[in-house]
């Protein structure tokens, strides 16, 4: 087999839940090229991937509208001539572009609305990890794996942008705690003045300096937070690429976040994480890595039900029980444990 196309799902936190996929199918087939179809935004977190060979955009639109993208894409896939495709979600729309590609060997799970378009379908996905809920797909190939952490490769210029960004107040990169406080649900976001509380406490106790992040749409948000601080702090939200954030994260001494795509490529470059987590489970969409750098703070006994998809309220309760005292807690072990810091 010369070329297998992985068919990613949309966001760039399920971009590396994927990783651990495309490492197994990489080592079981270590002689066929891997090809990742993806949207665009997720393309940051495959750059210098050692498993993925080439990353193809993918666009997509809803409707009827969507029809002359999905004919796009099978033009574009076709000429790559793979000999297999096998898709991660359960869409329709991008299974039929694998059909109209040409592809003869197409793997995904089974379902009522892609069975037909498939040459493989697999049972499931089990109710596991979303990261190993895809391992199941490598099975027509003779494959097998367990799960492992995931893969982001950052380069040696990235790490070095990452120090000469963090210097600027004389400090060394691993004296910075960051602190993530968007999500794109807006129930899976612990207060902004509670993180600012965080914060304050976190530079008294530990002398650190607090960093603010986020991208473009979460500006107001990470000002809001540093509004509330009475510690000074610096708002990098909006003012950083991902990868140049991932590689911030790699060395400062704490990254505090929400669940979102941002804390699991933070766990992904290495960094010390501690997720706050509400809604979702950390069971099934947890931060992956060792447990010496990967934390996480939730109180599901707060929840009537987690996982919880049900965005109607603004706060959920999980999130409502996660109080400062219990997140510092949990930060202030991480922080003692680590050379030179000492906490109250």
């Amino acid at each position: 087999m010369k070329r297998v196309l992985v068919v990613l799902p949309n966001w760039f936190g399920e971009t590396l839940f994927a990783t651990p996929f495309l490492q197994a199918l990489k080592r079981g087939l270590p002689q066929t090229e891997i090809l990742a179809l993806a949207l665009p935004q997720c393309e940051p977190i495959l750059q210098h991937n050692p498993d993925v060979a080439r990353f193809v955009p993918y666009y997509e639109q809803s409707g009827v509208f969507g029809l002359p993208l999905m004919l796009r894409s099978a033009r574009q896939v076709r000429p790559l001539q793979a000999d297999a495709a096998i898709i991660l979600r359960k869409s329709f729309s991008r299974t039929l572009v694998t059909k109209w590609a040409g592809i003869p060997m197409r793997v995904g799970f089974s379902h009522s609305k892609v069975r037909r378009l498939l040459t493989h379908p697999v049972a499931g996905p089990p109710l596991a990890h979303k990261a190993a809920s895809y391992l199941p797909l490598l099975t027509p190939f003779g494959v097998s794996a367990e799960l492992a952490p995931y893969t982001c490769t950052l380069t040696d210029e990235e790490k070095a942008g990452a120090r000469a960004w963090m210097q600027p107040p004389g400090l060394k990169p691993s004296q910075w705690v960051m602190l993530h406080p968007g999500a794109n649900w807006l129930h899976k976001r612990w207060p902004a003045e509670r993180f600012a509380a965080l914060g304050d406490r976190l530079a008294d106790a530990f002398g650190v300096s607090i960093a603010i992040t986020g991208g473009p749409d979460d500006q107001q948000l990470a000002q809001a937070v540093a509004t509330n601080m009475r510690q000074p702090s610096w708002v990098w939200a909006g003012r950083q690429s991902l990868r140049q954030l991932a590689a911030c994260a790699q060395q400062a001494a704490l990254f505090v976040s929400n669940d979102t795509g941002v804390l699991h490529l933070a766990a992904a470059v290495g960094g010390k994480v501690l997720g706050l987590y509400g809604p979702t489970s950390p069971a099934l969409t947890g931060p992956l890595g060792p447990a010496d750098r990967v934390h996480v703070v939730s109180r599901p006994d707060a929840c009537p039900q987690v996982p919880c998809y049900s965005a109607d309220e603004p706060l959920h309760l999980g999130m409502e029980a996660l109080t400062v005292d219990q997140v510092f807690d949990a930060a202030d072990q991480i922080l003692s444990s680590a050379a030179g810091m000492s906490g109250p």
